[in-house]
């Protein structure tokens, strides 16, 4: 049964919501290949967006549901873990496949600083993109063999060459979608020196820059909760999500997040109903700004 909201113009913003959401497939399966297009002026893509407009949650769901091969490359990953990881997932990918490469909350991984930023130009050339990092492996190795990580250990190899100490990764079968916070369209966002250089990097992805007012990103996010759960194990009821959606609308502007809610938010708020039946009301009026 669908959900019923007893507002006309939460209804409105719910079907909006959808209509977003599959604006937001359309550019995912264009930056993953999925939609098969005659050609294309590049094989990379950043999204860009204020936390909450759905970046991470459509990209991930809708190259899950594809079944491509896919990583991920996530905040926090030293340059060598990021090596280990495309090393591995490249020498195992079948010889027809791409590798679709998520980056996801790249502000500091990819444009952080010059030296970030000119490693991912590198990465994303034109002409003959490749990973670097010419560094001696055989601590990496020695750790890998510990853990017993041999298939890593062969992967990594695969890609030196010979009397090298380091590994420089092909990336000509890589697609990477980088998934950023920061309008690198923005100056005020960029240091100068930064934000000059970004300008040459942005002409080689398709750029795509997501805004949603408030309505719009209650929409999506009711969209998304009314036809899905947010937890494999314990389902949510109907009237538990509308009571979720219900009490985000009322309180949208006390959330201590400057953007409002996320689905993050959202699958906390449902943990903290399935976990704490009795008081989760009061955990939800916690993450509210306090006035007075």
């Amino acid at each position: 049964m669908a959900i019923k909201f007893n507002s006309g113009l939460q209804t409105g913003y719910l079907k909006h919501g959808k209509i977003r959401n599959d604006q937001l497939k359309e550019i995912v399966k264009d930056a993953t290949g999925i939609n098969n297009l005659l050609v294309e002026a590049t094989r990379h893509t950043i999204i860009s967006g204020a936390p909450g407009v759905g970046k991470t949650y459509t990209t991930l769901d809708e190259i899950d549901n594809s079944g491509i091969s896919y990583t991920t490359i996530t905040p926090g990953m030293s340059d060598i873990a990021i090596t280990v990881n495309l090393a591995y997932r490249l020498y195992n990918l079948p010889e027809d496949e791409d590798l679709i490469c998520v980056v996801d909350d790249a502000d500091d991984v990819v444009f952080g600083d010059m030296k970030s930023l000119n490693k991912w130009k590198l990465a994303t050339s034109d002409v003959e993109p490749r990973w670097p990092h010419e560094v001696d492996f055989s601590g990496t190795f020695t750790k890998l063999k510990k853990q017993g990580k041999t298939a890593e250990i062969e992967a990594l190899k695969s890609f030196q060459d010979p009397g090298s100490i380091g590994v420089s990764i092909d990336l000509d079968r890589v697609r990477f979608i980088i998934l950023c916070n920061t309008d690198l369209e923005d100056a005020k966002q960029l240091s100068a020196r930064l934000f000059k250089s970004v300008e040459a990097v942005l002409d080689r992805f398709r750029y795509e820059t997501l805004t949603m007012p408030w309505a719009e990103k209650w929409g999506w996010l009711a969209h998304i909760l009314t036809t899905t759960q947010p937890f494999d194990n314990i389902a949510l009821t109907d009237s538990q999500k509308k009571e979720i959606l219900v009490w985000l609308y009322a309180n949208w502007d006390n959330i201590k997040s400057n953007s409002g809610a996320s689905y993050r938010y959202v699958r906390k708020m449902a943990a903290d109903m399935i976990n704490y039946p009795n008081d989760y009301l009061d955990r939800w009026a916690r993450g509210l700004k306090q006035h007075g």
